[in-house]
């Protein structure tokens, strides 16, 4: 039964795709410059970000395979070591949530990373609450080091708990380590474009008859989001209208809102086969 379920491991394994480049659809080779044991450190605080780290240093293993990633629990021999491991570090995580920059060890390798000059990269940690808004984060961090980590253009990703939305935050990680590579430092990040086979945005995507999509116009940001999609899927398949069915009321005002609103879209409300919620602060 062992013998069966490692099997059943290493094949699953096997059928895990690796991150690729565009260019020629190879898998890059991530290198580390001399002095350097990891390509990269992954700072987070244990109560809100173990979890994630833990996670995001396994999915990185898995789309590089020979990539080399500092996690405390697996590497860990000398908390006075702290400012040793980030030197031995070619690019330096923040995993950003809830508590980070009130841990005293946070900030040494926060400090050591920016004393260092170390490449950064910010993950935000989109859970409510594990996490909070980019302006609670900034907030909570002390002002002397504020400007140095989000006021330089960092490459920042948003961590979710779906798989979809995780591997773009994975692209967006193995991008800034592959720019920091010896082999890759020259390129520019519009050279450095990667994908995973099998991934959403690269299948043709199409509906299989026409769909009318209603968006209201009482829902701010949906007209705007519907004209994305159709500029994504083309006017042929994919109709949107932001018409309203007539009012019942007399006032001149409603008649005049609703034959403006017909005006610049022909169908009918009624005539949707879906409706397009756009859920924001504004919406209720």
């Amino acid at each position: 039964i062992f013998l069966i379920g490692a099997i059943v491991a290493v094949r699953r394994v096997a059928m895990v795709p690796t991150i690729r480049l565009v260019s020629d659809r190879q898998q890059p080779e991530l290198t580390l410059a001399r002095g350097h044991t990891w390509h990269l450190f992954n700072s987070h605080i244990w109560s809100t970000g173990q979890d994630a780290a833990a996670v995001i240093k396994k999915q990185l293993q898995l789309l590089i395979p020979d990539i080399k990633i500092f996690l405390d629990v697996d590497d860990l021999k000398s908390i006075g070591a702290l400012e040793e491991y980030i030197s031995r570090s070619q690019v330096v995580l923040f995993f950003l949530s809830l508590g980070y920059f009130g841990s005293k060890n946070c900030e040494r390798e926060v400090r050591a990373s920016l004393d260092r000059q170390k490449p950064l990269v910010l993950v935000q940690e989109a859970d409510p609450k594990k996490g909070g808004t980019l302006e609670v984060l900034r907030a909570e961090c002390r002002e002397d080091l504020r400007a140095a980590i989000f006021d330089q253009g960092w490459p920042m990703t948003t961590w979710h708990r779906i798989e979809a939305f995780q591997r773009v935050s994975l692209k967006t990680i193995a991008e800034a380590l592959l720019l920091c590579s010896p082999n890759y430092e020259a390129l520019s990040k519009e050279q450095m474009r990667l994908y995973v086979p099998g991934e959403v945005q690269r299948e043709a995507l199409a509906f299989p008859k026409p769909v009318v999509l209603w968006a209201s116009p009482a829902n701010a940001g949906a007209a705007e989001l519907a004209d994305e999609l159709t500029a994504k899927f083309g006017r042929s398949s994919l109709t949107v209208s932001t018409a309203e069915e007539p009012c019942s009321s007399d006032s001149r005002a409603s008649r005049r809102r609703s034959s403006v609103l017909r005006r610049s879209a022909p169908r009918r409300a009624g005539d949707a086969t879906h409706m397009l919620l756009y859920l924001n602060e504004h919406t209720f």
